[in-house]
């Protein structure tokens, strides 16, 4: 096996060119211009420069350079092909100073702000002034991928609609909910008010419109915050995604009325703010920023939801600048909710700690199908260690079992920063791949090191080889796209004895892995069978298993996520198998069922909303707290450790208990007057069987009344769970339950 060793600089440049490897001219000049200037940048931010830059000298008009860059965040502006960049304010360089900076800089253009951490986008054609920007630090702005009426009853939302045990029903009335995502419908009625009279759509700006008006504080997209204005829009426009439909299913599921069909959201009372996301990082925090001048403005409180992630780059720790920009409008009171991924059913993920000189491990690398996608490439290999130490990296090929018949050389990061881009020719096939690989990333100060393969239709396989002296290094396998960067995993295969296998666990992309982001996993939702049985409840083989790669918990809790019905575009240009549909103004409103954490999200949005009804001076911190400390546990998530678990994190949302703990929360104390654990029944309404939950172990007295105060039934059992109410005539009831210790009554209504 050919190994560089650890001489670095010349020393490696000379030994790559000795084995005629390929290098990026473009990329190393790119570097030795970064290295001098104030500015530092990930070594894997440069290679995605580097491959632009070819890109660019390609396509001399900005239409086809669009055509040409889907896997890099290079939108239209103006009607100029911009770049998004995320960048820290260097030292001393105030944010008033920032932007009179970019004013009077024609291929720069600012965006949003937050303590010290800026967005903004560069002329494509002019990316020379990237290295003349007052930052310390910049990134390359990630590609945002989309995480694709029983909701209602799995988060006990029903019980707060009813407002039950509550001193008033909720629906999220005074509270703004911002979504940023693509294919929304602005007519569709699931977003006006319940008697469909009023549109709940307090302003919409879609950043690919390139007509006007502009935001405020924005040179580019189409805002618009009239209901004609908006109605007129009809819907966002065609963008990356075509006509989707994403967006508008999220926000039915977050807030929607019902559309006169009774497939009510979680906040049907709430308002919207709806942005179309220019598909990176850097227009991602225009909007937020965009969304809290509204809710500013309107002197209301805002929930954002993320049904979307940063697959493979930046930092899955929430160091990178963009979370850091959200913890920033965390601490000004925006809550921010994010879908967790959808990795949980692959083994794309290892990690090994290494002990001694020779340590190596090895994992075959499984490849997505080619033929299973237009765009396919091939995988990409992320490996991520511990601050202070190093590792090495690289790849054999193999046929049959484990006839070696090929290998690259190793990389050690203590040979960074560096990238190549090079191939390695085995039986007459081709493998092309290219390394990107950092001593010591400048967003966390970890080791990095980042390997793209493609072997086409080579009958070989590729297994990855790592090793090091000590420290603990972690591996995941992401299927690579030439016109994305792909949102899925493969497995890590322990083809031979003695080799690794891969593990679903530390899945979380940004944003969800943030400090101050709430993350949702996903479970099939409980419901009602014909018979009155509850059914349902089991995990959802997709959700994304925690912990993030600093080891904090995530998910935080979960909510429903399979099999979520809720509303379709009526503009969208791709088939789904409808569920329902009403007519309204003379057109054809459809729904359908979707399954993804990007369900689960807004439905945990829609719950923070009627937290925020309920007592609008709760803090993000509090909001997630009381979610946490009210989400419950059941034979489905079996009993959790009381820090929560990477799987379904502190347990499924219970709206009807957070929202009651809401109104007595009291911030100092991080906790509510009442106990975290109220005693609850569900679900309520009720047609057969009524669960309790939080009563004590011991026997327990139970007696039902009507609103006469007639008693209609009794009885007494050990471990008290559940009560047959099937004989029951609908109405409402009371019941009382009595143990010997405490008392408890409940009113709840049952149903024919």
């Amino acid at each position: 096996m050919h190994h560089p060793g650890k001489a670095g600089g010349q020393a490696m440049l000379h030994y790559f060119r000795s084995m005629n490897i390929r290098f990026y001219i473009l990329g190393f000049l790119v570097f030795f211009a970064a290295s001098g200037s104030a500015q530092d940048i990930a070594q894997v931010d440069l290679q995605a420069l580097s491959e632009l830059d070819v890109l660019v000298s390609k396509h001399n008009d900005t239409k086809s350079l669009l055509q040409a860059t889907g896997a890099y965040p290079v939108a239209e502006v103006q009607g100029r092909a911009t770049v998004g960049f995320l960048g820290q304010l260097a030292a001393g360089v105030s944010e008033t100073e920032w932007r009179a900076w970019a004013d009077n800089e024609d291929a720069v253009t600012a965006g949003a702000c937050r303590s010290g951490i800026a967005s903004f986008r560069v002329n494509a054609y002019a990316l020379d002034a990237l290295w003349q920007t007052p930052m310390a630090l910049v990134e390359l702005a990630s590609r945002a991928v989309p995480d694709v009426n029983k909701v209602r009853y799995g988060t006990r939302v029903d019980s707060v609609h009813a407002g039950f045990n509550l001193p008033q029903p909720y629906h999220g009335e005074g509270v703004l909910i911002g979504v940023l995502d693509w294919g929304f419908d602005y007519t569709h009625p699931m977003f006006r008010d319940t008697t469909l009279s009023t549109s709940r759509i307090r302003a919409v700006w879609d950043q690919y419109r390139q007509a006007g008006p502009t935001p405020g504080d924005y040179s580019y997209g189409t805002v618009a915050e009239s209901p004609l204005d908006i109605q007129m829009m009809g819907s966002d426009t065609s963008n990356v995604y075509g006509y989707s439909t994403h967006g508008t299913h999220v926000a039915g599921i977050a807030g929607g009325s019902g559309a006169g069909i009774g497939l009510k959201g979680m906040a049907p009372a709430a308002e919207f703010l709806f942005a179309t996301l220019m598909v990176d990082e850097a227009s991602a925090l225009d909007a937020y920023d965009w969304m809290q001048s509204v809710a500013d403005a309107d002197g209301k409180r805002l929930v954002i939801n993320n049904s979307w992630g940063l697959p493979q780059w930046g930092t899955p720790d929430g160091t990178a600048l963009s979370n850091q920009f959200i913890d920033a409008m965390s601490d000004e009171g925006v809550v921010f909710v994010s879908s967790n991924g959808n990795n949980g059913d692959v083994d794309f993920h290892l990690d090994h700690t290494f002990d001694a000189p020779g340590d190596t491990i090895r994992s075959r690398v499984k490849f997505y199908p080619l033929s299973a996608n237009p765009n396919s490439w091939g995988q990409n290999l992320t490996l991520w260690g511990e601050v202070g130490e190093s590792f090495e990296m690289g790849f054999q090929l193999t046929v049959g079992l484990s006839t070696v018949v090929g290998e690259s050389p190793i990389y050690s990061t203590d040979d960074g920063p560096f990238m190549l881009d090079t191939i390695q020719v085995v039986n007459n096939d081709t493998i092309v791949y290219d390394v990107v690989l950092e001593p010591s990333h400048p967003a966390n100060g970890r080791p990095f090191m980042q390997m793209r393969i493609h072997k086409g239709s080579a009958s070989v396989a590729v297994a990855m080889l790592v090793t090091s002296e000590s420290g603990r290094v972690h591996a995941w396998n992401h299927t690579h796209l030439s016109n994305d960067v792909g949102n899925w995993g493969q497995d890590f295969q322990a083809a031979q004895s003695g080799w690794l296998s891969g593990d679903p666990y530390y899945g979380i992309q940004q944003p969800a892995c943030g400090h101050s982001v709430i993350a949702i996993g996903a479970y099939n939702s409980e419901f009602l069978n014909p018979v009155g049985t509850e059914v349902g409840g089991t995990l959802a083989n997709f959700s994304t298993y925690g912990p993030t790669l600093d080891e904090r918990l995530k998910p935080n809790v979960s909510a429903p996520g399979v099999s979520v019905e809720s509303s379709l575009s009526s503009f969208r240009d791709i088939g789904y198998s409808v569920t329902n549909a009403v007519e309204y103004d003379g057109t054809e409103y459809e729904f359908a069922r979707l399954s993804g954490t990007s369900m689960s999200g807004p439905a945990v949005a829609g719950v923070v909303a009627l937290m925020l009804e309920a007592n609008p001076e709760l803090t993000p911190a509090d909001i997630r707290s009381i979610l946490e400390s009210t989400a419950r546990e059941d034979e489905d998530t079996g009993t959790l450790p009381p820090a929560g678990d990477n799987v379904w994190g502190h347990g499924k949302v219970t709206a009807s208990q957070a929202v009651l703990a809401s109104l007595t929360w009291d911030s100092n104390l991080g906790a509510s007057e009442l106990a975290n654990k109220q005693p609850m029944l569900f679900p309520n309404p009720v047609r057969e069987q009524l669960w309790l939950s939080g009563l004590s172990s011991g026997r327990s007295t139970w007696d039902i009344f009507n609103l006469r105060g007639q008693l209609c039934q009794s009885g007494q059992a050990l471990g008290l769970t559940s009560i047959d109410v099937s004989a029951l005539q609908p109405g409402f009831y009371i019941i009382r339950v009595r143990s010997s210790q405490k008392s408890h009554g409940f009113k709840f209504l049952k149903h024919p």
